[in-house]
């Protein structure tokens, strides 16, 4: 995807620096293969990560200022845009050519935009700020799949219009499972890998539908205790997704503010599976999937993070009544019979 955002650091640091000592400060989420730069002045850091790929271009911004700092910005493409303020202190303004406020961006935070071509000035308090962020051809909205984004139906106009002046959506909350899906995007991106741009659009779609779901919890009155059950089901679901089977329902209940001991009573009292119930037959799936594409059981098993074979095969054998060699063997059968 061609570049249409340059944040000038420039302007305040000068020039990025090539050596990057011990004791300077990382990126608090690192971006795999992303282009990375460095700045510094006085007490002041900037880390910048971009990562291009076909369907967005991915961007990543760690800084530690000791005053307000004002960065210029250039947009050369009219383009929409996800902006996440994973970490934060006052709100970050973002004014136009004109110095006039056009967006705030809080701490913890989300919003979409569509920035049309100009010039613009972020402006950041004092502290430590971590941002995350894509964008992408506004494009992928289109044949009325917009319908059910009506948070976004006024950011997508403005792109299909060319609108002079920046539109933003409502902003959402950035929850646990928003972060496990960011974390994961960025900890698996390749580079020449035919798959890796399918992948790219994959992650960027789940959290685009993501955003959806989070604006529907946050803005649209729901049942609390049914809200805890189904964000914990979609928790569970997001943690095998990143991390198979390595992780426990202590982390769910950690993540959503509660005790596990909790998150199981209100599972028993919504007449629901139990947690770690869930988690099984999530990882069942993704079991299955892993091995229609990977003949050695090594590379399921440590694709779903299991410590060893045989760790995954009595997993896959508890709960299907089969080994996974003969679910293979079944697989090959049935693809056999179905190719004559």
């Amino acid at each position: 995807m061609k570049k249409g955002l340059h944040v000038n650091f420039l302007a305040h640091f000068g020039q990025a620096i090539t050596d990057q000592a011990s004791e300077q400060p990382k990126p608090s989420l690192n971006i795999r293969h992303a282009d990375k730069q460095y700045y510094t002045k006085e007490e002041n850091w900037a880390i910048a990560q971009e990562f291009d790929g076909k369907h967005g271009y991915l961007f990543g911004y760690d800084l530690w200022l000791e005053q307000v700092v004002t960065i210029p910005v250039r947009v050369d493409i009219g383009d929409l845009y996800v902006v996440y303020v994973v970490e934060g202190n006052d709100d970050i303004l973002i004014r136009d050519a004109g110095a006039d406020l056009v967006c705030t961006l809080a701490q913890s935070r989300a919003r979409y935009l569509y920035v049309p071509p100009g010039d613009y000035h972020v402006e950041l308090s004092r502290g430590q700020h971590q941002i995350f962020g894509f964008y992408f051809d506004g494009g992928i909205f289109r044949d009325g799949n917009e319908r059910s984004f009506r948070f976004l139906h006024e950011v997508i106009d403005g792109y299909r219009n060319n609108a002079k002046s920046l539109i933003h959506s409502i902003d959402f909350l950035i929850g646990p499972k928003t972060r496990l899906h960011i974390t994961h995007l960025c900890k698996n991106l390749t580079k020449g890998d035919f798959n890796n741009e399918t992948f790219i659009f994959d992650e960027l779609s789940r959290l685009v539908q993501l955003s959806r779901l989070k604006v529907h919890e946050e803005y649209e009155q729901i049942n609390p205790v049914q809200h805890l059950a189904d964000n914990a089901i979609e928790l569970v679901k997001a943690y095998v997704h990143t991390h198979g089977q390595a992780f426990s329902i202590q982390h769910v209940a950690d993540d959503l503010g509660v005790t596990a001991a909790h998150l199981c009573r209100v599972f028993k009292d919504e007449k629901l599976l139990s947690p770690r119930s869930y988690k099984d037959r999530f990882l069942l799936v993704r079991c299955k999937k892993e091995l229609l594409y990977y003949q050695q059981l090594g590379d399921v098993a440590e694709r779903c993070q299991f410590s060893s074979v045989a760790s995954f095969s009595r997993f896959f054998k508890k709960h299907t009544g089969q080994t996974p060699g003969a679910y293979k063997d079944e697989l090959y059968r049935l693809h056999y019979r179905v190719s004559l």
